[in-house]
């Protein structure tokens, strides 16, 4: 941990277990980079996907985001995920529950075979098991598309979890008191307005799970 990793605010929340933010990533299908343009701040949503010991990073060749990435710009990236809501008996120690990543550095673009596969991880991660009955991408398709792969050489884990933190004073007081916990998932599959008649839903869908 350096400077910039460092964590200043509920340093007791921070966290390093590899494992914990492996899995912090790979329950991610969007994160935030954030860069500084001609002393502008941007902090874009982007969609990502686990590769290895970096982040993959999809976006088009126009983008402004991209551009800057690809030119070798210093970012951040932070992926969060909400887990609960924390019910103290006070509005001040009222609080959530939540795992959040936050990533510095510069991100380097995918070329030739690398940015194919790549671009193949993406879509399975994001739908998993579609890419075998999905066409292939068109070469103007590919041309069109910037796959950047973002370090985790510097990172900064935080992890909130646990009872509300009330004070000795209101812990007899009649309001209650406790997390609601929030779940992201699925729902039933909607058919597009032009979809041919007859073609039924992949089965593969009822085994996503999100998260």
């Amino acid at each position: 941990m350096d400077d910039l990793t460092k964590i200043h605010r509920a340093p007791h929340k921070g966290n390093t277990d590899p494992e914990v933010a492996k899995q912090i990533i790979s329950s991610a299908k969007i994160c935030h980079v954030a860069i500084s343009v001609e002393g502008q701040p941007f902090s874009i949503p982007v969609a990502c996907a686990p590769y290895g010991d970096e982040i993959l990073l999809h976006g088009s060749k126009a983008s402004r985001l991209f551009k800057t990435l690809a030119s070798g710009a210093q970012a951040c990236l932070t992926i969060t995920h909400l887990d609960a809501l924390v019910l103290a008996r006070s509005s001040f120690e009222s609080s959530m529950h939540y795992r959040s990543l936050m990533a510095f550095g510069a991100a380097r673009e995918l070329e030739s075979d690398e940015k194919f596969s790549a671009l193949d991880l993406l879509t399975e991660h994001l739908f998993p098991q579609r890419t075998c009955e999905l066409r292939k991408s068109t070469s103007q398709e590919i041309a069109a598309t910037t796959i950047l792969a973002f370090p985790l050489t510097q990172i900064s884990v935080k992890v909130s979890a646990g009872e509300p933190d009330d004070v000795k004073e209101d812990l007899s007081s009649d309001v209650w008191a406790g997390f609601v916990p929030i779940r992201t998932m699925y729902g039933e599959p909607i058919a597009a307005a032009n979809l041919r008649p007859g073609i039924p839903v992949p089965d593969y869908i009822a085994t996503w799970v999100a998260g």
